[in-house]
């Protein structure tokens, strides 16, 4: 549940405020309130940095790929292999540092990691019928336009 706090801050950084918010599209508050929590899980978690992209903001390593890539990663990893962070660090080419930074960050915002997992995951699955369907059409002799998926549409990575 969310709450009204008062916070003193500077003209400069209302006025900064409001013109990112303006620009993201996101009321003040709002932005404010996203900003205070991205920083404070920056500060819990050095090394770790909010990015955009096409999926929206999301956690990234800031030496490296997202944090619910590695992640994924690591659930990816099949279950007779020996070590998963070794694995994941030979095949990514990421150091033990970087993949337990993103694990560390997994154990205290599962449901944040989670739902950009699902949501790469949904995205695949929107491209895979997009492609299914344009091969069924090409394969019924229809023509066909060149394939540009929609712009909510995250590559999969």
């Amino acid at each position: 549940m969310a709450r009204a706090v008062s916070l003193p801050i500077s003209e400069d950084l209302a006025e900064r405020l409001r013109a990112e918010g303006e620009a993201s599209d996101l009321p003040p508050p709002v932005l404010a309130a996203s900003l205070m929590d991205e920083g404070l899980k920056t500060r819990q978690f050095p090394g770790i940095v909010y990015m955009d992209g096409p999926s929206g903001r999301r956690a990234s390593l800031a030496d490296g790929p997202d944090v619910w890539q590695v992640i994924r990663a690591l659930h990816e990893v099949p279950s007779d292999e020996h070590d998963p962070v070794e694995t994941v660090c030979i095949e990514a080419d990421l150091c033990v540092r970087q993949v337990r930074l993103a694990m560390q960050f997994y154990e205290a915002y599962p449901n944040e990691v989670e739902a950009k997992i699902a949501d790469n995951r949904a995205a695949a699955k929107r491209i895979d019928e997009m492609i299914s369907e344009r091969e069924r059409a090409i394969a019924g002799g229809q023509v066909v336009q060149r394939f540009r998926p929609p712009h909510d549409v995250a590559p999969r990575t």
